[in-house]
């Protein structure tokens, strides 16, 4: 591909933007996350519980130094996309959840690890599994193969996203943590 199409191509994933709806019947918009997002993101930090926090970085963490702020804001869009769910919650548009994939290995066919979070009070909406739809769209557009996850054997919930997502996919574990590796090269098999 050329280095104009790649531009082009990067500024389409940068402006990406697209509404669905939500396990209650609401709708929630996904775009791309930019970089005047940076004081959305850090109060979604706020609102994540102590577990969610520790699900999503393996550790407690409720800050992002501006230097992380600037890492997860302002993005290539080739090696690094992220998207943002933002739903309209009593006339304000609060930003609820962030997905990413950061491309991890280039040889062939390139694969990248995702990140999920959702805040606390907006689980159990479909939020990460339609955040994750928007990110498969983008990566099979983007030539990517497949992805990578680390998760934390206790969080289930994510767990379950990737199980239903219909990506083949295999899994290993490893002191806690379920190693997951999906292919975006194929659709999986109905069971």
């Amino acid at each position: 591909m050329t280095a104009m199409k790649t531009k082009a191509s990067n500024q389409a994933l940068a402006s990406y933007a697209a509404t669905d709806r939500l396990r209650d019947g609401r709708e929630v918009l996904i775009r791309a996350i930019r970089p005047d997002d940076k004081q959305a993101l850090q109060e979604a930090m706020h609102r994540l519980s102590a577990e969610s926090s520790y699900f999503r970085f393996f550790q407690a963490k409720h800050n992002l130094s501006p230097e992380e702020l600037i890492y997860f804001t302002e993005l290539d869009f080739r090696d690094h996309v992220g998207l943002v769910a933002i739903l309209d919650e009593d006339g304000i548009a609060v930003m609820v959840g962030v997905a990413r994939y950061i491309v991890s290995e280039h040889v062939l066919a390139p694969v990248a690890e995702l990140a999920f979070a959702v805040d606390d009070t907006h689980h159990e909406l479909g939020i990460a599994t339609t955040l994750f739809t928007h990110l498969i769209k983008l990566a099979r557009a983007a030539g990517l193969s497949g992805f990578k996850a680390c998760v934390l054997a206790k969080n289930r919930k994510m767990l379950e996203v990737f199980s239903h997502c219909d990506l083949p996919h295999e899994s290993s574990r490893v002191d806690g943590v379920v190693e997951l590796r999906l292919s975006l090269l194929a659709v999986a098999d109905p069971a």
